[in-house]
């Protein structure tokens, strides 16, 4: 799938003369970022360029800081397109690791977040429109940051299990870190000599985004007791620590919920409604019935 990002520079001044679009390919939008795993993961960004005019160098580099300036020798230099070239569009490569090595640094040693903007940069001409202004302005649009996430999100808190029909529902609290969660349900281990007892194998897996909280895990045996973990995942793909194990066991619906799920299992419309709404007053007025006889036995 390719995404692409196409926003012009709305705002530009006659005496500069010159815009770059950056079009990036991949899921992640503007925002790019990657693992110690993926340290060297190469993205593939397009630029094109909205006029030739320009008075100096045009300079496509990775900086850690502003985009106003030029490149320095512990920058990654991606292209330099002089003044007389007529190419208008190009391809360059953005990886975090040449960015850390230009800089004399690896990702191995990173324990933190470490951003790079991708910039585009040119001189512009001065008010007279004959000579280049002393500094480089930015020229690069939308806004690009690759970044290094080295951390995975915190582990989550032990969820909450509620046993369904040949189902259980997890809800989980997601960390502020995390963009996706997912829920393992694992058959339980006995300890030794009376151990904790711990996860064995996964039976059912299910991811979704960190803002969809609830999780329905289908296709369970009735009367047995499961495991339940819950993983937080982050942008970079990082994935925590497992939350405490939490237990639950799928249930059969009977009684009540059979007959009330045998009357269809809906009101359709208040106290005097008929159909639907009469059947389930129909089971309640059975379990009420029911519960006055058991009364009376005892």
């Amino acid at each position: 799938m390719r995404l692409t990002l196409a926003l012009l520079l709305l705002s530009a001044s006659t005496a500069l003369g010159q815009t770059v679009t950056f079009s990036v390919s991949g899921s992640q939008g503007n925002e790019i970022v990657v693992s110690k795993a993926d340290c060297a993961k190469v993205t593939q960004v397009t630029w094109q360029r909205q006029a030739t005019n320009q008075c100096d160098t045009l300079y496509i580099w990775l900086s850690p800081d502003t985009c106003s300036d030029t490149p320095s020798s512990s920058e990654v230099t991606l292209e330099e397109i002089e003044r007389s070239s007529s190419v208008t569009t190009g391809t360059v490569s953005l990886n975090v690791s040449e960015a850390l090595t230009k800089a004399g640094q690896t990702c191995e040693a990173q324990t933190e977040n470490k951003s790079f903007k991708l910039c585009a940069s040119v001189r512009p001409f001065n008010s007279t429109g004959t000579t280049c202004e002393a500094t480089a302005t930015s020229v690069g649009t939308p806004a690009i940051t690759l970044t290094l996430d080295p951390k995975p999100p915190a582990a989550p808190i032990l969820p909450t299990v509620t046993g369904l029909d040949t189902a259980l529902s997890v809800d989980v609290t997601a960390p502020s870190d995390s963009s996706q969660m997912k829920v393992e349900v694992v058959k339980l281990v006995a300890g030794e000599d009376g151990g904790s007892t711990t996860a064995g194998d996964v039976v059912r897996s299910k991811e979704q985004t960190s803002s969809n909280t609830l999780f329905r895990m289908d296709n369970l045996e009735n009367g047995v007791e499961y495991g339940v973990r819950v993983f937080a995942l982050d942008k970079a793909g990082n994935q925590s620590e497992p939350s405490p194990l939490a237990t639950g066991t799928p249930i059969a619906s009977n009684g009540f919920w059979a007959a009330y799920r045998g009357a269809q299992g809906a009101e359709t419309g208040g106290c005097g409604a008929g159909g639907g709404g009469l059947a389930v007053g129909a089971v309640v007025a059975a379990l009420g019935f029911w519960t006055v006889s058991r009364r009376k036995q005892s």
